[in-house]
C-alpha cells in the first residue's frame, strides 16, 4: 500500500528576465514574411504573436528566458531567448474506484480496477492505493519525459501564425491558413538550425528578404 503522496511538477514559463539554469537552452527566431500589411495592424499582430507564444510554451511545458517581437509592413518576427532544448518532464496522476470496489474479497482486481488501469494506459500492477479524505482509491501514476524542443516546435509553429487574428483577413491558397495579407517566406531557426515547418504551405528557411525594390526582395 502506497500512502506518500507524490509531488507533481509541472511545467512553468519563468519570469521575463528570470535565465534558465543549465547549457540546454538556445534562440528561436520566427520571421513571417507577409505582402505589405495595413500600418495599423502590426502592433496589435506582434502583441498577439508575443502572448500566443508565451502561452504555447506553457502549454507544451517549455521554459524560455525572455520573448521580443518585431515588426515592418513585410515582417512579422518574434524572438524566444533562452529556449530549453527539452520540454520539462512531468508526472500526471488519476484517481480511480474505491479500494473497495477495485478488489474482490481475495484481493484480485475487479473489472472497474482493470478497465481504470486500461484507461489509463498503465498496468495494473503498477496502480497505487492511497488514503484520502474519502478513504482508500486507487491512483495511477505516469511519468512522461520531455520531448526534444526542436520536434515540439515543428507542431507548434503553425499553430502559432494560423492563430493570429486580424480585423480583416484572407485566404490565398488551398491550406484554407486565414491572414491579413498573404504568406510569402517563413524563416525558422532554432539553435543555428532551420526547423523543417510547413506554415500556411510554405517550407522554411534561413533566408530572408529585404526592401522589394532596394533589397531585390
Amino acid at each position: 500500500m502506497v500512502t506518500r503522496k507524490k509531488i507533481v511538477r509541472r511545467g512553468v514559463v519563468p519570469k521575463k528576465g528570470k535565465k534558465v539554469s543549465g547549457p540546454s537552452v538556445a534562440e528561436l527566431l520566427l520571421e513571417i514574411g507577409v505582402e505589405e500589411l495595413p500600418y495599423q495592424f502590426i502592433a496589435p499582430a506582434l502583441v498577439s504573436l508575443k502572448e500566443s507564444a508565451e502561452r504555447l510554451c506553457s502549454d507544451q511545458r517549455l521554459t524560455f528566458q525572455s520573448v521580443r517581437t518585431m515588426g515592418t509592413p513585410r515582417r512579422l518576427t518574434i524572438v524566444v531567448d533562452g529556449l530549453a532544448a527539452r520540454q520539462t518532464s512531468m508526472t500526471r496522476e488519476a484517481m480511480g474506484p474505491s479500494k473497495a470496489v477495485a478488489f474482490d474479497q481475495t484481493g484480485q482486481p475487479t473489472k472497474a480496477a482493470v478497465g481504470f488501469a486500461a484507461g489509463q494506459g498503465v498496468a495494473i500492477q503498477d496502480l497505487q492505493v492511497r488514503q484520502t479524505p474519502k478513504g482508500e482509491y486507487l491512483f495511477a501514476v505516469k511519468h512522461e519525459a520531455g520531448r526534444p524542443t526542436a520536434t515540439v516546435l515543428v507542431d507548434l509553429l503553425p499553430q502559432l501564425v494560423s492563430g493570429l487574428s486580424f480585423p480583416k483577413a484572407m485566404k490565398w491558397n488551398e491550406t484554407g491558413v486565414r491572414f491579413a495579407r498573404p504568406v510569402r517566406w517563413v524563416m525558422a531557426v532554432y539553435g543555428g538550425s532551420v526547423l523543417p515547418v510547413k506554415v500556411a504551405g510554405i517550407t522554411t528557411a534561413n533566408q530572408t528578404k529585404g526592401h522589394r525594390v532596394l533589397g531585390g526582395g
